[in-house]
């Protein structure tokens, strides 16, 4: 215990430390609205159909930045980018706090995937960060320790969408994002450091980086080696099957299941603490054993709990099918960070990250819609075309979308334990 400790100390310093306080903030904020989003959407007058629509629309507005975005953190630097975005998006937040009606959600939700640049950066900025033999508690961390600070942070979401009901709760958690998006632009203006040491691009060089920033996609997607490209495979497989589900998991349980958004929130509190209490041994054993061997476990353990989902009856029921989950999660969420930085070298992360994401392996419970980190170029369209079938499919059979999800993690397991290599960069 005493050595996992001092190796964490190790971790969280420098710019580690300021990306993760960036989290926990957000932990605080915007991740509080994250699982009520589809039930705001319905709130402001929109369907079923009209959620899959919503979260399709930003990944299909993401899917023309992300090049343009590793360009630039690629050649203009990531900490310039952070600060810039994180402006821009508290203007934007405001849109959703005010928003009249769910077209209004539709249009925000288009703009916030033109502000895709933050993600490539902060992922290329972490990895850089992080010393090779301590990734997996790297990204433990950043994980872990805002879910820490935010154990109760469903559960608050779910109590004030109870007690104020969903559009008045909803508008005091954009309220307070705003002025939380506002704290972590002055904070990475700040105390960022940059980590990248090529000579910073010229105003003159921004037409032909944007220009030549869709051709270096396809030539990073040639460049990909063996165990990366079965790795973005993996990765396509997860996004598209959890924009089948995402937005329909609180949807499911409020409607079909007889689950409050209170206990919705409880719920979610639970996953969180056991994702947290485990995050840092995972962290360790993804440090110290094959990366691989891990994520095909983990996926293996996800597989059958998602096929249980729609058919768990009631709050006991759910808890014996999310806790599974939490604990894949806990190791996937790290693991998913960790294979990426190994595999990518430090002068093709920007680009890869925009082309990639992060690593996205973990199951979706919150319903975020396409973005984040874990976003990318290639992935846009899957969850574009997933999102909108699963309005649809759920509206047809709302099983379905469960027994897809469930089945791709089965695959995926298989291509980890047969195909996943790593080699480090």
């Amino acid at each position: 215990m005493r050595g996992m400790l001092s190796s964490m100390r190790e971790v969280l310093r420098g710019n580690v430390l300021v990306l993760t306080l960036g989290t926990v903030i957000r932990q605080l904020s915007l991740f509080m609205t994250f699982p009520f989003f589809s039930l705001y959407v319905v709130a402001l007058g929109g369907s079923i159909v009209d959620i899959g629509l919503v979260n399709a629309l930003r990944p299909l507005a993401a899917m023309f930045i992300y090049p343009v975005a590793g360009a630039l953190a690629d050649n203009y630097g990531r900490v310039k980018i952070l600060v810039a975005t994180g402006l821009l998006n508290a203007a934007l937040y405001s849109v959703y706090m005010l928003a009249p009606d769910w077209r209004f959600l539709a249009a925000a939700n288009f703009l916030n995937g033109l502000l895709v640049f933050s993600f490539p950066a902060s992922s290329a900025l972490l990895a850089d960060s992080l010393d090779p033999g301590l990734r997996g508690r790297g990204f433990a961390a950043i994980t872990g320790i805002p879910g820490l600070v935010g154990i109760l942070s469903p559960y608050i979401g779910g109590y004030l969408m109870t007690v104020l009901e969903v559009e008045r709760g909803m508008r005091l958690l954009y309220g307070v994002t705003v002025a939380g998006v506002l704290m972590i632009a002055a904070m990475n203006w700040r105390l960022l450091e940059e980590t990248l040491d090529r000579p910073a691009g010229s105003r003159a060089d921004l037409p032909r980086l944007v220009r030549g920033s869709y051709r270096d996609v396809w030539d990073t997607l040639r460049w990909l080696p063996r165990g990366l490209r079965f790795y973005a495979l993996m990765i396509v497989f997860t996004l598209f099957f959890n924009s089948l589900t995402g937005p329909f998991w609180v949807v499911h349980a409020t409607d079909a299941l007889g689950i409050s958004s209170l206990g919705w929130g409880a719920l979610l509190t639970l996953t969180t603490v056991i994702q947290v209490a485990l995050s840092i041994p995972a962290g360790v054993l993804i440090d110290r054993h094959d990366k691989g061997k891990i994520a095909a476990l983990a996926l293996a353990l996800s597989a059958i709990p998602a096929l249980a989902f729609p058919f768990s009856g009631g709050f006991p029921g759910a808890v014996l099918v999310l806790a599974p989950i939490a604990v894949a999660n806990a190791f996937l969420m790290p693991l998913a960070g960790a294979l990426m930085a190994d595999m990518v070298p430090v002068e093709r992360r920007g680009m890869v990250m925009a082309t990639l994401g992060r690593g996205m392996l973990m199951t979706n419970l919150r319903g975020e819609s396409g973005s984040g980190p874990g976003m990318g170029f290639v992935l846009c369209l899957p969850v574009i075309v997933g999102s909108l079938l699963g309005g649809y499919i759920y509206g047809e059979s709302p099983s379905v979308p469960w027994m897809l999800l469930g089945s791709a993690f089965a695959v995926n397991a298989v291509l980890a334990a047969f195909f996943l290599r790593t080699e480090e960069a």
